[in-house]
Order: structure tokens, then sequence, then C-alpha cells
């Protein structure tokens, strides 16, 4: 991969800020007009570097994963499994909510950019903390996930936090409720 220039470089990055937040409004129906003209560049900018709106959003979403992907590291690496399972469940959360039409484009890209690696991550974070005692064991991993997205998906956008706050606290064994 080629290293661009300083100028072409910040021309990315502000293609990619702009379509983040364009895609997070619009979702798959963002313009790239409204895009190039919110980063500061021109249309032709924009497809010199990604030749059709579906490679902006894949590269949108993949930086996304790469801000999940982040976060589940971190959580890895925290001495303590269960600060670090709340922690990442909120913080993915955060993520996730505060931009809605970012989640269509991922439904949108249909092949998920990072989704298997990110709930690898996710089993590994909640098998951590139900062996130290914070989530219930009586539940897979992967339905921990599952209960999570469903609470988050099934909340008005204002009450969000309220469902997950349920959820995160059904999480918990009996003993530390």
């Amino acid at each position: 991969m080629s290293t661009l220039r300083a100028d072409a470089q910040r021309n990315l990055e502000r293609v990619l800020d702009a379509a983040t937040e364009v895609f997070a409004v619009s979702g798959p129906d963002a313009s790239v007009d409204e895009i190039a003209r919110r980063a500061g560049v021109g249309h032709a900018t924009v497809f010199r570097r990604f030749p059709t709106k579906a490679d902006l959003m894949y590269a949108v979403v993949e930086r996304h994963v790469d801000e999940l992907r982040s976060l589940a590291e971190k959580a890895l690496a925290s001495p303590d499994p269960g600060e670090a399972f709340f922690g990442f469940v909120r913080g993915a959360a955060e993520l996730g909510m505060t931009l809605p039409g970012l989640q269509k484009c991922v439904v949108e890209c249909g092949e998920k950019p990072g989704a298997a690696e990110l709930e690898q991550l996710m089993d590994r974070i909640v098998s951590r903390a139900q062996r130290a005692g914070a989530v219930r064991r009586d539940l897979k991993p992967r339905d921990v996930g599952s209960l999570i997205r469903a609470a988050l998906f099934a909340a008005p956008p204002e009450q969000w936090r309220s469902y997950l706050d349920v959820v995160l606290e059904g999480l918990k064994p009996a003993a530390s409720r």
C-alpha cells in the first residue's frame, strides 16, 4: 500500500469524517454531494478515492469496526473482567446508538466488515467476565450479545440506555443484584 501525500491524507480523513456524520444521519441514502460539501472537497475527490458510494460506506463501517475493536482490546487488557465487560458494552452501545444511520449502513454492506472478529472478541470478554463471577454463567457468550442487541434495537431512541441497564442488571449473577 502506498503512502498518501500529506494533503491527500488530510482530504481522505475529512471525507471519512464527513461521510461518518452524513451516514450517521441519513444511512445508506446519504448523498455523496453532501459528503463532499461537508468535507470541503470536490465530488471528484471523493470518487477518485472511492469509486462508488458503497466503497465509501464500507470504508466508514470499517472505521467504526476499528473503534469497536479498540474498545474490545482495552476491555480484554483490563485487570477487572466485570468492569471491563460492562464498560465495553456501554461504550459499544454508545457508539452504535448515537450513529443510527451507520447501523443501517452496516446492514447495507451485507458482508459485515470485521463481524466475525468482533463476535470472537465479545465472546472472550463475556467468558472472562463469567469466569470472574461478574456475569451469569448459565448463558452462552453469544446469547449475551444477542440479548444486548435485542434490547438496543427494541428500545425507543430516547430510552435505549434504560433498556440496556435492565438487560445488564439481568446479566449479573443473582447474588450480586
